[in-house]
């Protein structure tokens, strides 16, 4: 399928209504302010709950199914990067400039990104990435499309995703509308051949090993330096920022101990893992779960026994202001900045009910306890604001733009998931090059 087709096809269907839209504004846009007290249980309290065995039964019985753990495991991974050289990046500046140089003598920009981009997403509508404010990208993009005149052509510009060409159709304030196209930078083809053969020793000598030396001599042979790190069932591994593919789900296969996996590979590099140690996951029994249980109770009932002193504090409030009853009966207040629904109170554990009540009572109003799984709070609304209509009104269409792209970003990121978790591959490239070296001698 034609790749403009294909993107047709997985992002289509998609939209976002007014309403919707504008509920989403609100969202991040109505922002509240607001005095609270805060009941913390000591250590003391929670080590004075009393908690049975009964209620250890009851509560396993009632919560196990949500008491299931993951498997984890230890795997030590041998990696080949694809190391991109400055050679590389020459090569791939001096491919962007002819492609400008192209664009300058009539080529047509939008083709020229359709058949170049690296940029799936805006390559299939002619490298178009729509109208949206000064900020919307990284500040080496950001500050080139700013000082481009309409219709104007940036020289290459290099960001962390490579070399971008940047076209400025229009400017209306900090909106701008633009295209580009984006050259990532990759090994050359005698780089990426080198890597690929290192790679194939690495493969030969490790590879589906089941003895652990074997992986020891390899690494050793090829001067590898090997890295050892926890994986988690269900997630992938992620190293230093970096995704390292398909060894979680190896190691929470069918692997042993000891056992070294298959060659893995992604843009990155090469990658071979050994698995070091592996816990399966699955529910555990009362007898492993009952300290677990037992201090989760303790805490729930002296969170519980606070209400009683957060509701007097509420009341003394309601007749004088939370900070003066709070003055009186000896509970510190504290006050926050404007926050919203999205941004919540990010020093605030639990805080997603806080939230709710202060966009839900009337300004002024002092709450009723609060109460969290960490504390219980009482809460008084100082100061509401609400989004703006037209300020919405005047952005909506660039707002519906961003928001689109966003979905069609994240349907097409799952559909590759999809795709590739779907997928039976059969690696034959030693067949190939054994055929290859034939056909040469």
């Amino acid at each position: 399928i034609p790749k403009q087709k294909l993107y047709q096809q997985v992002t289509s269907g998609l939209w976002i209504s007014d309403g919707m839209l504008w509920l989403n504004y609100r969202d991040a846009n109505d922002s509240a302010s607001i005095s609270y007290a805060t009941f913390t249980p000591t250590d003391a309290d929670i080590a004075a709950a009393s908690v049975s065995d009964a209620e250890i039964r009851a509560y396993y019985d009632a919560h196990k199914d949500e008491m299931v753990r993951k498997g984890h495991g230890r795997v030590t991974v041998a990696e080949i990067p694809r190391t991109i050289t400055a050679a590389d990046s020459a090569a791939v500046l001096q491919h962007a400039r002819a492609i400008r140089d192209s664009i300058i003598n009539g080529a047509k920009f939008e083709d020229m990104a359709k058949a170049e981009s690296t940029d799936s997403a805006s390559a299939v509508r002619g490298g178009d990435l729509g109208k949206g404010l000064k900020g919307r990208f990284v500040p080496a993009f950001d500050n080139a499309a700013a000082n481009l005149k309409p219709g104007e052509m940036s020289q290459p510009i290099l960001t962390q995703f490579g070399y971008h060409i940047i076209r400025l159709d229009s400017r209306n304030g900090d909106t701008l509308a633009l295209h580009h196209i984006l050259l990532r930078i990759a090994q050359s083809d005698s780089s990426a051949d080198r890597t690929d053969r290192l790679a194939d020793t690495l493969s030969t000598m490790t590879a589906s090993a089941e003895t652990p030396e074997k992986f020891d001599a390899a690494v050793k042979r090829l001067g590898l330096k090997p890295f050892t790190t926890d994986v988690t069932e269900g997630q992938p591994l992620v190293y230093n920022g970096r995704s390292i593919p398909s060894v979680s789900a190896w190691a929470f296969g069918s692997a042993k101990v000891g056992e070294s996996s298959d060659l893995f590979d992604n843009d990155g590099g090469y990658y071979i893992a050994r698995l070091e140690s592996l816990t399966p996951g699955g529910t555990p029994s009362l007898q492993a779960s009952k300290n677990d249980i037992k201090a989760l109770l303790a805490r729930k009932k002296a969170i519980e026994k606070l209400a009683d002193p957060a509701h007097k504090l509420a009341v003394v409030a309601s007749a004088g202001g939370l900070e003066k009853a709070g003055q009186l009966l000896h509970t510190p207040v504290a006050k926050t900045d404007a926050f919203t629904r999205v941004s919540g109170l990010p020093n605030v554990p639990s805080s997603a009910r806080i939230v709710g009540a202060a966009f839900a009572l009337p300004v002024g109003t002092v709450s009723e306890p609060i109460v969290t799984d960490d504390a219980v709070y009482v809460i008084a609304v100082d100061r509401r604001v609400d989004a703006d209509r037209k300020t919405f009104d005047a952005q909506k269409d660039q707002l519906r733009a961003q928001y689109m792209n966003s979905m069609q970003q994240s349907r097409i990121q799952e559909f590759v998931a999809n795709l590739k978790s779907a997928a039976k591959i059969t690696d034959r490239r030693k067949e190939i090059e054994a055929a290859m070296a034939r056909t040469s001698s």
